[in-house]
């Protein structure tokens, strides 16, 4: 189903503030998280999607993935992103598409700033695009 204009621009004013955040800090505040879950949830409850199975099926998949990320090194607000985010998508392959791509231009990133594996990496402006293209390869 295609979000409305409010809920996309809310979404990426969530997404670019929570980026820059992470970018300066290397920290993803929960509170902003919790209202961008909100925010998610109150779109997705008014659109009546809030029981479907590809809803839960998304959330199943945020949830798997953020515990192996989390086991390869992700941080913990990162992990959280991954909820709204997979509300925000309402799709379990559009959200699997979208963490894909943000692991590989993460990764990429990695490489061409020859990071170390010891080295932090702030991971949400990754989420941030790579959902963005994700919102566009869907429309």
């Amino acid at each position: 189903m295609q979000q409305g204009l409010i809920e996309v621009f809310g979404a990426l004013t969530f997404l670019l503030g929570l980026s820059v955040c992470d970018i300066r800090t290397m920290r993803i505040p929960h509170r902003v998280t919790l209202f961008f879950l909100l925010w998610e949830l109150v779109f997705t409850g008014v659109g009546g999607e809030f029981s479907s199975k590809s809803l839960w099926l998304a959330l199943l998949v945020a949830l798997l993935w953020g515990v192996l990320a989390l086991a390869l090194g992700m941080g913990g607000g990162d992990f959280k992103l991954l909820f709204p985010l997979a509300l925000f998508l309402r799709s379990p392959t559009e959200l699997l598409f979208m963490l894909s791509l943000g692991a590989a231009l993460g990764g990429g990133f990695s490489l061409v700033r020859r990071y170390r594996l010891s080295k932090a990496v702030p991971f949400a402006p990754f989420l941030a695009v790579s959902t963005l293209v994700t919102l566009f390869y869907q429309g």
